[in-house]
Order: structure tokens, then C-alpha cells, then sequence
């Protein structure tokens, strides 16, 4: 018997052990695992005389087997651009065109002529809380570029110690909103995450990860005379970039929970836990264990190893249930005091920013809002927003109190500056709108470009395959057959250049894509704000092509 029992209590102090060295793995970080979808950026650079000079940056692969995002600066003034990695024991130069940039969020897609090693990254579009571990990958050192290097497939003049990339580690040391002016064309203005993770020269554009592997941002400024002071362009400022251009990619709102603290904390609670199950088995084999461990072992030996009851909830799951069973909506929505359009809440979690510039994910008209003012983030499990105060001029405000970070429920007054919303708990738009807004519905853009040809462009969404109702849609305008939906022939038309965005149950949006000639509604430019359209008669013009939005029924 006691021979029987030893060979348990050492078979469970060794399942613990492994339980534990389980949970030390997935702390570490595996940098051979992303290093591959991390790429030196060469840029050339005319010059007179049919010369050009080469700069080097750091980019990542952020959709399929081609797309590279970078920052704007490394690729700013170039004519040609290559994408260089390892492949086996040589080097390899895969040339690339720019999709599109944002020089404002220091921003650049490029796409590779052909497919690179490594798999898409995924970006992290929550924000770190402070000494959250990040590293940061690149190829800082520009000063060791090759002077032969010249373009060309072949990697002439690339030493194939310049693609390993350098590996730092660091914290986050707090979010904040990066508004600089880094040359006299371009000035920055974006939300950053500062951190001490050491990048240099040539670390531009590369990725900045959590402890999951997770890119949380784009390694981009150093700060000026100091010491352990890095910023890196926000990973939901890429999200939005890619989202505007059409580009595909994976995110998650989740913060890693493999990192922030001493690796040896969960190897060492689970040798504790296992000494203890241990000391506990030879006690009752012994005799010598007090009546509460009698009873308690058993029983929850019992309840760990059976399974739930069919049907069991606990509180949370009981609470939840309850919330759907009495139909309660699933979303939390801003109104405004003084009326207009309620803004609805993303229920998956994702946070989204407020102000009234085109760096915020919802844009408001006021001048007593900052450009980009405030986060929030919808909790759907506890029915609140949690507001974050970005560092605003005028301030945030619950209730008539200042607040620089905190949760709000149902029937909470929120100012941002002078402008007030009630928060209130609403159906979610698909349902609310169901009669609304049938399936087949639309609208219809008619009108002439500058040489008189006429154009008609029918927007109708698709219809949910269950349901039979409107699916959320974007339709894009522009010059380019390969990147708008709707091609406007025309050189006042940007390749890109507009979007309309339709959600069932709210009205149209319109939103100008950093086109070279504007997008005016009646008469008046619309800048870089997504504006709100009624169902019909409103005149859009994109560049110099003129149309008029009316209603399709049927």
C-alpha cells in the first residue's frame, strides 16, 4: 500500500512539475519563430547624374506572402525599393512597389514582386499596460551599408551578416500621443508606445512585440539626448492604415498574459503546490492529517475530476445568461445631448479612439475636442466602457468630474471638452434596423467626370446568408482598376480615392483616402473627416468628377 501510494504522490509531484515547466515555456519568447517574417527595407534615392543613394529601414509582413509595412520615412523619396532577407547562406533582394503611406502616422505598405519567407504577423490592437516585456526586432547600423550595393535582384554588395537582425527587450513605459514635427513635410500625429527597448538607426519600421509574439507596434523615434526613451507607432494605427487601403490582416484586442514578471514565479508555485499535494498524501496515509483534510481532499479530488453537469453555469456564465434570456441589448452607445448621430460601440472588445481629427476612429465636430481625445473600450460581459483621457486639452469628464482613466455604465453623462453624450444601452444596429433596412436595398450614384462621360455606380449589400438581412459594406472610388471598386477614368481621381461605409441601421459615411485633389459634399470640401450622408440628394465629388446619391429600392 504505501508503496502504491508513493508511486501516486511521485507520479502527481511529476505532472505538477510539468504543468509547471508548461507554463514557464509559454512565458519565453520565441524570436526564431517571427525573425523570418522580419525584413531589411533598402531604398534608392535618385540623384543627379542617374546615381542613387541608398538608405535602409526595417519592415514586417502584415498580410499574405507579399504585403510589408514600414515606416513612411524609410522609404520617403525613393524610386526603388527592395525587400532583403536570409535564404539558406545567401542573400536575396526581392524588389517591391509602395501600395499607399500615411506620412501623418509615419506609415508605408509595400508590396513584394514576389512571395517572402515567414508568415503574416499579427498585430495587437489593445494597449499595453506599463512594464508590459516587449522586444524589438530590426537591422539598425546603417552606417555598415554596403557603398557598391546598386539595384538589382541579385543582392550585389549585400554581406549576409547585414539580415541578422538584432533582438532588444525592454518595457513599456507608458501610451501616449506623439505630436511632432520631424521635417518640414512631415509632421507626426499618432498614438505611441513609449518604451525602453533599445532601436537605433535602421530599426525604422520594424516590429515591436509583446511577450505572445504579438506586433504592438512599429519601432520608429528615438528620443532626442536621453537615455532608454523609444516610441513606436501604435499597432491600431496600422490596423486603421490597413483597413483603409483594403488590405487584409489578422489582430486580437487580448493582451498577452505571458509576459510581465520573473519567469521563475509559475515554476515556482508549482513546485510549492507540488511539495504541498505531497505532504498532504503521506499525511493521510499516515494518519496524521487533521479532519478538514480529510474531508476536504477527496472532495475536491471529486470536484476536479468530474465533469460539469449538463447545464451547470456559474455566477458569470449564470449572469450572462440571464442578460441574453430577458433580451437584453448587446451593445453600449453615445448619444449626443444636443442630438444627431449615436455613435455605436464595437462589442468585440477592440478599443477605438475619439477626437476630431483623422487620427481618432470616430471623428466628432468640435474645437473644444483634441484631435485624438479619448479611448474607449466596450465591455460587453460587464455592460461598461472604460474611458482613457489621451492627454486632451479640455479634458474628459463623467458626470461633471475629471477623469483621466475610468469605467462608465448606462445613464453616465460623458464630456469630452464641451461636447456631451449620455451613454445608454441600445440594440445593436443589424437588429434594430431590421425592418428598416431589407435585403436588396441601395443606392445609386449617377453623375458626368470632367470629359462628360456618364458615370452610375449601384451600391447595394449583401444579404446574410441566414438571416436574409444587410451586411455591413465599404464600397471604394478611384482611378486604379486593381485597388477601387468603382473606377472613375479621370487624372483628377486618386488611384484611391474615397470610400462610402454602410452599417445597417445608420446612415451613410463618407471618407476622403488621402486623394491628391479632395473629395467635396455640396460644394464643401470634406477634408480627412469621414462625414454622415442623408438617405439622397447629396452631390459628391471626387476630384472633378461630380455625382448625386439617390435611394434604390428593390
Amino acid at each position: 500500500m504505501f508503496w502504491g501510494l508513493y508511486r501516486r504522490s511521485t507520479a502527481l509531484l511529476a505532472a505538477v512539475l510539468i504543468a509547471s515547466l508548461s507554463s514557464l515555456a509559454s512565458y519565453a519568447f520565441d524570436a526564431g519563430r517571427v525573425e523570418p517574417s522580419v525584413y531589411k527595407i533598402y531604398t534608392f534615392i535618385p540623384q543627379k547624374n542617374d546615381q542613387y543613394s541608398v538608405s535602409s529601414g526595417t519592415g514586417f509582413l502584415v498580410s499574405g506572402r507579399r504585403y510589408v509595412v514600414t515606416n513612411f520615412h524609410v522609404i520617403e523619396g525613393g524610386a526603388r525599393f527592395y525587400v532583403a532577407f536570409r535564404s539558406g547562406r545567401e542573400a536575396k533582394l526581392v524588389e517591391a512597389r509602395r501600395v499607399d503611406s500615411r506620412p501623418n502616422v509615419d506609415l508605408a505598405l509595400l508590396e513584394a514582386r514576389e512571395d517572402l519567407p515567414g508568415e503574416a504577423l499579427k498585430l495587437g490592437e489593445y494597449e499595453p499596460d506599463k512594464l508590459t516585456d516587449v522586444v524589438a526586432i530590426g537591422f539598425p547600423g546603417a552606417a555598415n551599408l554596403n557603398k557598391d550595393l546598386v539595384p538589382g535582384a541579385d543582392a550585389q554588395g549585400v554581406p549576409l551578416t547585414d539580415l541578422d537582425s538584432t533582438v532588444t527587450s525592454g518595457v513599456v513605459s507608458r501610451m501616449t500621443f506623439t505630436n511632432l514635427k520631424v521635417s518640414e513635410s512631415q509632421t507626426l500625429s499618432v498614438r505611441t508606445v513609449q518604451h525602453n527597448a533599445a532601436i537605433n538607426p535602421g530599426n525604422s519600421g520594424g516590429p515591436l512585440f509583446d511577450a505572445c509574439g504579438v506586433v504592438v507596434g512599429v519601432n520608429t523615434l528615438q528620443g532626442l539626448n536621453s537615455q532608454g526613451l523609444f516610441f513606436s507607432v501604435h499597432a491600431a494605427e496600422v490596423g486603421r492604415f490597413l483597413r483603409a487601403v483594403q488590405i487584409a490582416y489578422d489582430s486580437t484586442a487580448r493582451p498577452c498574459t505571458g509576459g510581465g514578471g520573473s519567469s521563475f514565479v509559475p515554476l515556482a508555485v508549482g513546485l510549492t503546490a507540488a511539495l504541498a499535494l505531497a505532504a498532504a498524501a503521506f499525511m493521510l496515509r499516515t494518519n496524521r492529517a487533521p479532519s478538514w483534510l480529510r474531508n476536504a481532499v477527496p472532495k475536491a479530488l471529486a470536484e476536479l475530476a468530474a465533469p460539469k453537469a449538463a447545464g451547470a453555469k456559474g455566477k458569470g456564465q449564470q449572469r450572462a445568461q440571464a442578460v441574453l434570456d430577458a433580451g437584453s441589448p448587446a451593445t453600449l452607445s453615445l448619444r449626443p445631448v444636443a442630438g444627431g448621430t449615436t455613435i455605436h460601440l464595437d462589442d468585440t472588445g477592440r478599443p477605438a479612439t475619439i477626437g476630431r481629427g483623422p487620427g481618432a476612429d470616430i471623428t466628432v465636430v468640435s474645437d473644444t475636442v483634441s484631435k485624438v481625445h479619448a479611448r474607449l473600450a466596450f465591455d460587453r460581459a460587464g455592460q461598461r466602457i472604460r474611458i482613457t483621457d489621451l492627454g486632451s486639452s479640455n479634458g474628459t469628464y463623467l458626470n461633471g468630474g475629471r477623469i483621466t482613466e475610468a469605467e462608465a455604465s448606462p445613464g453616465t453623462l460623458l464630456r469630452l471638452g464641451a461636447l456631451e453624450f449620455t451613454i445608454v444601452r441600445e440594440k445593436t444596429p443589424a437588429a434594430s434596423a431590421a425592418a428598416a433596412a431589407g435585403a436588396g436595398s441601395g443606392w445609386m450614384l449617377s453623375g458626368f467626370d470632367p470629359s462628360g462621360r456618364a458615370l452610375q455606380f449601384e451600391l447595394r449589400p449583401a444579404a446574410h446568408p441566414a438571416s436574409g438581412r444587410d451586411v455591413p459594406a465599404t464600397w471604394t472610388f478611384g482611378r486604379d482598376p486593381n485597388r477601387a471598386d468603382y473606377v472613375i477614368d479621370d487624372s483628377s481621381v486618386s488611384s484611391l480615392h474615397a470610400q462610402l461605409m454602410f452599417n445597417p441601421g445608420e446612415a451613410l459615411m463618407l471618407r476622403d483616402m488621402g486623394s491628391m485633389n479632395g473629395t467635396r459634399l455640396d460644394g464643401e470640401s470634406i477634408g480627412a473627416r469621414a462625414v454622415t450622408l442623408s438617405d439622397t440628394g447629396h452631390e459628391i465629388a471626387f476630384g472633378l468628377a461630380t455625382l448625386r446619391l439617390s435611394r434604390l429600392t428593390g
